[in-house]
């Protein structure tokens, strides 16, 4: 079977500490997979190795069936893989409107320079007005991005990555930090973005976890120990006794 993002065998050293044990990882194109574990069992380094920040000790990454563990991040950008990360990555002094539409001319190979000669591109205004839409930004179009509310600027990051043309977003704790109704907006904006995309998610709330996920994947000491359906990680020995507890 051929695995919209597969990781085999990947090992990532520092030094002489070994931080990735030997990951093997499937991840299904459209599926929205999770990968959990305690703090220290290497989720931000996985994610490092599968974006291009680091170079692999050992192991492949494929994906859509090209290895790409050689790859620069902003190559890997390219092929339709992107990341959010822990702190949002935004343009603060830029308006709302223009950080997504940075990502939509990202995606278009234009330079930034041009963006005063862009701003009358009515396909392009409209591309950028129907992705704010979908984030549910619309209200705050030309309010600076760094007046946002923290999951407001969340979702704006999401957008951002949706414009550059992502196929593939992986989140990093999309939902750290927010409230119980930002959380759940943040939820339902997840559930929406993949419905024709693969999300591939690092989430602490159990609660979001095993509501949004179709797999769940269990990391621990650098080794993923499970990868399953929420129904059966939950009821899962092995990872009852190194993560979720009784």
């Amino acid at each position: 079977m051929s695995y919209h993002l597969e990781l085999k065998n990947v090992k990532k050293q520092f030094g002489p500490t070994e931080i990735i044990r030997g990951v093997n990882l499937n991840v299904k194109k459209g599926e929205i997979h999770s990968l959990i574990g305690p703090n220290g069992a290497g989720k931000s380094t996985l994610y490092n190795l599968i974006s291009g920040v680091y170079g692999l000790t050992s192991g492949t990454i494929r994906f859509n069936n090209k290895n790409i563990e050689n790859l620069p991040s902003y190559e890997i950008f390219r092929l339709g893989l992107s990341r959010s990360f822990q702190i949002t990555n935004i343009f603060p002094k830029m308006s709302v409107f223009e950080n997504v539409r940075c990502g939509l001319l990202w995606n278009m190979n234009y330079k930034y320079s041009i963006l005063k000669i862009l701003d009358n591109n009515q396909d392009l205004n409209d591309q950028t007005n129907a992705i704010l839409e979908q984030i549910s930004l619309s209200n705050y179009s030309k309010e600076p991005a760094g007046l946002l509310s923290y999951a407001d600027q969340r979702a704006l990051e999401i957008g951002i990555t949706i414009a550059g043309g992502a196929e593939t977003i992986l989140l990093d704790e999309p939902t750290a930090g927010m409230s119980k109704s930002e959380t759940e907006r943040a939820t339902n904006l997840i559930r929406s973005i993949a419905k024709n995309r693969t999300v591939l998610i690092v989430e602490h709330d159990m609660g979001v976890v095993f509501d949004l996920s179709d797999t769940i994947s269990v990391l621990v000491y650098g080794e993923v120990i499970c990868s399953d359906k929420p129904d059966n990680v939950k009821t899962n020995k092995a990872v009852k006794e190194a993560y979720l507890g009784d």
